[in-house]
């Protein structure tokens, strides 16, 4: 069973297994930490349910409840791409690059402000950091996620909006559909296709992340920004941004 729970423009994921536990896909902003919270125990009861968080990247809209939650469940165990270790380990968070033009004027704003980045959510102290499991894609394409409980559950790296992005994939077999969780490698907003996001730090890595995930024929796929979309209508975006040279 899989829990979509809107904050906003945000969505976050929880993945229940066979032993009534969850996983839970990024924490959302600090300043909704009490809806948040809510809004989780009353899809699943308590949150000392969740027995994992992934988190999709280190930005502070996705990482902003992790300590927060780390302290409520206490037995739990989180896994993020390594590159995020010292955004989490310092608090500070990193302001992206905008990739239209009104949106790098909104970066270069935020990068100009003293302290912006820093204080926006809590780092972690040393004991939380011991329940975070750094993963890199070296040797695998992907990490399964069987080991934790959660089978038919794979993490991959999707690079891109960030350099620390990965995305929950997830096999259905009782309807045989595959289904991608991306985080804000796409931002399906109120616009006809989905976009590429408005900020992000590469924006031909972005694309490369694009190109494999519509290999991998995922049947649909569901940011965490908007409402989920069809494989086909990322193809006919990418074709229309690659046409555009983007």
């Amino acid at each position: 069973m899989i829990e979509k729970i809107k904050t906003g423009l945000n969505n976050l994921y929880l993945f229940k297994n066979e032993n009534d536990k969850y996983l839970l896909m990024d924490t959302g902003v600090h300043v909704k930490k009490k809806k948040i919270l809510k809004r989780i125990i009353q899809k699943i009861g308590e949150v000392k349910k969740i027995k994992v968080i992934v988190l999709s990247h280190s930005h502070a809209d996705h990482v902003g409840n992790l300590k927060i939650l780390i302290d409520e469940i206490g037995d739990v165990r989180v896994i993020a791409h390594r590159n995020s270790e010292n955004i989490l380990e310092t608090g500070k968070s990193v302001i992206p690059n905008g990739f239209y033009p009104f949106t790098e004027k909104i970066s270069k704003k935020l990068k100009s402000k003293k302290n912006f980045s820093k204080n926006i959510f809590s780092k972690l102290e040393k004991t939380d950091m011991k329940k975070v499991i750094f993963i890199d894609f070296l040797r695998k394409e992907k990490i399964l996620l069987s080991e934790y409980g959660f089978e038919n559950v794979e993490i991959i790296e999707t690079k891109g909006h960030s350099n620390d992005s990965v995305s929950v994939a997830v096999f259905d077999e009782k309807n045989n559909k595959k289904y991608l969780f991306c985080g804000d490698l796409i931002q399906n907003l109120c616009f006809k296709f989905p976009l590429i996001p408005l900020f992000g730090e590469n924006k031909e890595e972005l694309i490369e992340s694009w190109k494999k995930i519509i290999l991998n024929g995922y049947d649909k796929i569901f940011p965490a920004t908007g409402k989920e979309i069809m494989a086909r209508d990322l193809l006919r975006r990418l074709g229309k941004d690659e046409k555009n040279r983007i």
